[in-house]
């Protein structure tokens, strides 16, 4: 099974904000790095990195659509992501059962809180108060 992955444009949007609407994610801009993957020609995932400040972005929003799971399509999106952003960080917040996935992806707990931006930091409190699993606030340099 082939999985091949574009950069989205402008016309994907609306698409992929349904599709985060249906996990509760926030929604996609057109100034992110956002890539989705397709089988044939049916798109079965998507993710994004949205930029924090000019040397770090938060990498996230991986979904990998209903019944589409077990077939490497997340490790694809996400090595995409991190050989296509400019950024020298990226930050990552995942649910915990997810932290074997991004280890193996270069990920690591984030070691010095002081160097976070306090965007990440914002956003990894709201999404421990918000969601009933768990978040992890995960680092990665190139």
């Amino acid at each position: 099974m082939d999985i091949s992955l574009r950069l989205a444009n402008a016309a994907d949007l609306k698409a992929i904000n349904e599709r985060y609407a249906e996990v509760d994610f926030v929604p996609s801009h057109e100034d992110e790095l956002i890539v989705l993957a397709s089988i044939g020609n049916k798109i079965v995932g998507q993710g994004r990195v949205v930029s924090i400040d000019s040397n770090s972005g938060e990498l996230g929003g991986i979904y990998v659509f209903p019944d589409n799971e077990g077939l490497g399509i997340a490790r694809k999106v996400v090595d995409f992501l991190i050989k296509n952003s400019d950024f020298s960080v990226l930050y990552c917040l995942p649910f915990g059962e997810l932290e074997g996935f991004y280890s193996s992806m270069g990920f690591a707990p984030v070691k010095d809180m002081v160097q976070v931006p306090q965007a990440v930091i914002k956003k990894h409190e709201w999404c421990n108060s918000n969601y009933d699993k768990s978040v992890l606030l995960l680092e990665r340099s190139k």
